[in-house]
């Protein structure tokens, strides 16, 4: 039995590890496709706003971002496929552990508003004897309060 748990731990940690690798190269992708996206806009802006280049070198400049633009949106298919042909899990995801990272900063949010509405229970006693007892000191605390400064009853 522990064997198979072994086996299936290596297994498991093998998995997590290409798919943190397949992730990453994904992110890598993602990121040279913005990149690509925003030449594209900034040529097609600087052909709108120069005349110093040739039609020719910024159709071509726009020609190679567009064909590089289109290997990474390929190549972003590609590691899509292979993490959902790897047996991933989307727990294991990096949208799902930021949508749980969000989900815990409420709860902890959560937490801290309880906690201090608890607090606000500290100074109650535990028991009923006790807090008729509690509310019998504080009778006799108003009443001297009251013959000490009876001005202030009205």
């Amino acid at each position: 039995s522990s064997g198979i748990n072994a086996e299936y731990g290596e297994e498991n940690g093998a998995v997590e590890e290409r798919v943190k690798e397949l992730e990453g190269r994904l992110q890598d992708t993602n990121t040279k496709l913005d990149h690509l996206t925003s030449i594209i806009a900034t040529l097609q802006e600087e052909t709108e706003n120069k005349e110093n280049k040739s039609d020719v070198d910024v159709a071509f400049e726009i020609e190679t971002a567009k064909v590089q633009a289109h290997h990474f949106v390929e190549s972003t298919k590609e590691y899509k496929k292979k993490l959902s042909l790897s047996g991933i899990k989307k727990e294991y995801t990096h949208e799902h552990l930021e949508r749980m990272a969000e989900r815990v900063g409420v709860l902890e949010e959560q937490i801290e508003e309880t906690k201090t509405r608890i607090g606000q229970f500290k100074s109650v006693p535990p028991s009923i004897p006790m807090a008729k007892e509690k509310i019998r000191d504080l009778q006799t605390e108003i009443t001297a309060i009251e013959r000490e400064f009876p001005e202030l009853c009205l």
